[in-house]
């Protein structure tokens, strides 16, 4: 019975280990996704920027719909 109980234990402990290492590598990923997502909303803002900036100065640049 001794050696049922270390068998189960040593089991659990070899569980352990293995869901603390997946742990850490998803929690690893998520940090790198989110430092990702970061920068792509950065790049985005810089884009939109840049858009309105051209779309509101051809804007003064276009004759009234009258002409």
């Amino acid at each position: 019975m001794e050696i049922n109980f270390e068998k189960r234990i040593n089991e659990l402990e070899a569980r352990n280990a293995f869901q603390e290492d997946s742990i850490e590598r998803l929690s690893s990923e998520v940090r790198k996704q989110q430092q990702e997502i970061a920068a792509l909303n950065e790049k985005l803002s810089l884009i939109l920027e840049s858009f309105e900036k051209n779309n509101s100065h051809e804007d003064t640049n276009e004759k009234p719909p009258h002409y």
